[in-house]
């Protein structure tokens, strides 16, 4: 199969960011508990790891979906993942990996922990892992690797964003997909970050 080019990959994650990453951010930033927690649900089951938090450690404990994690969530600041963010990444997925039964939430941990609060957090994926060649559950030479690779693009996606605004009559949600929208959102590195990862993620997912 072909891998998607980076053009492709900006234009898919505007419309993802508008669809879904916009919503899930603003909730946990800002939301109200039940907010919050309905972002969590939605989220879970988008990025698909919903199964890896089995429901008998949260709703058959009396506790409301995800409430364990929201709690942990809650507690976390951006300021508390600058200059070793590994090392806090694993601690926050431990926390969660014991209130769960001790599963397997490293690639969910990143997930949720990014909607939180973003940079710089890098979203751990099996695919995005085989693409940069890290082996599998080392979290640190896969920052490592990912970051060595968008160095490499790093240019080249900053300049295909730019086009972006000119896009926005193809952007999914119109209303708050404006041309000036696009532009401001289209031009922070966060937004660059996850355009790569929608690459990485296509080419791992071809390998």
């Amino acid at each position: 199969m072909t891998i998607q080019t980076l053009e492709h990959c900006s234009l898919h994650y505007l419309n993802q960011w508008l669809t879904y990453d916009r919503g899930y951010c603003q909730a946990l930033s800002s939301g109200d508990q039940e907010t919050k927690l309905s972002a969590l649900k939605s989220a879970g089951g988008f990025y698909r790891v919903a199964r890896n938090l089995p429901r008998e450690f949260d709703v058959k404990k009396g506790f409301a979906r995800y409430q364990p994690v929201l709690e942990i969530l809650d507690s976390v600041s951006k300021k508390q993942f600058k200059g070793n963010p590994v090392d806090k990444i694993r601690e926050i997925k431990s926390e969660i990996s014991a209130k769960y039964g001790g599963r397997n939430v490293l690639s969910l941990t990143t997930k949720f922990l990014w909607l939180k609060i973003k940079q710089p957090i890098l979203i751990y994926d099996s695919r995005a892992r085989i693409a940069v060649g890290s082996n599998n559950g080392d979290l640190r030479a896969y920052y490592e690797e990912w970051h060595n690779a968008f160095r490499k693009h790093q240019n080249e996606i900053k300049k295909i964003c730019t086009k972006l605004p000119d896009l926005h009559l193809y952007a999914v949600e119109q209303e708050v997909g404006t041309k000036k929208y696009i532009k401001e959102v289209s031009s922070q590195s966060w937004f660059h970050e996850r355009v790569f990862d929608i690459y990485l993620w296509n080419k791992g997912n071809n390998s």
